[in-house]
C-alpha cells in the first residue's frame, strides 16, 4: 500500500478516535449526572383566635419529601415570641377546607417538626389552635417541597 491510499485511512482512525463521547460500559453515556429535585421554600402568615386555623394551597411540581415548620407565634403588639404548641399538617385543598393527611401538634422552633411525602399536584399547608390559645395570635409557617 503506497502513502497516498494510506493517507485517507489515516484520517478516518483519527476521526474515530477524537470522538468526544464518553461512554461507560455497555456504551453507556456517563457525562452527565442525575440532579436533584429543586427544593421550593415558602412561608406565610396568618392570625388566628382561639378554635380557628387557615391553610394555604401550593404546588409540588415533584414527588418528595416536604418538611413544614411553625417559626413563631406571637401575640399582635408585642415582641416576645409565645411557646404555644399548633397544629400543623399537611393536606389536599377540599372546598373551601384543607383535608389533612399528615398532622403535628408542634411548639415554635428554627427546625421543621413535621416531614412528610407529598406526591406531584395540590396539596395545602395547615396552622391551627391546638386547644391552648387564650388570645389572638399571629403564627409564622415556613415549608419546603419539591
Amino acid at each position: 500500500m503506497n502513502a497516498k491510499h494510506c493517507f485517507p485511512l489515516l484520517v478516518a482512525l483519527l476521526a474515530a478516535a477524537c470522538d468526544n463521547t464518553i461512554s461507560g460500559p455497555s456504551g453507556t453515556d456517563t457525562s452527565g449526572t442525575s440532579t436533584p429535585p429543586t427544593l421550593t421554600v415558602e412561608s406565610f402568615e396568618a392570625t388566628l383566635s382561639r378554635g380557628q386555623s387557615t391553610f394555604y394551597s401550593f404546588t409540588v411540581a415533584t414527588a418528595g419529601a416536604a418538611t413544614g415548620t411553625l417559626a413563631s407565634v406571637v401575640q399582635p403588639g408585642k415582641a416576645a415570641a409565645l411557646a404555644t404548641p399548633m397544629t400543623l399538617a399537611f393536606g389536599t385543598p377540599v372546598g373551601e377546607g384543607c383535608a389533612v393527611s399528615d398532622a403535628v401538634d408542634a411548639s415554635p422552633s428554627l427546625t421543621p417538626q413535621l416531614t412528610a411525602t407529598l406526591a406531584s399536584g395540590i396539596h395545602c399547608v395547615l396552622v391551627g389552635d391546638s386547644g391552648q390559645l387564650t388570645g389572638t395570635v399571629i403564627v409564622s409557617i415556613r415549608f419546603a417541597h419539591s
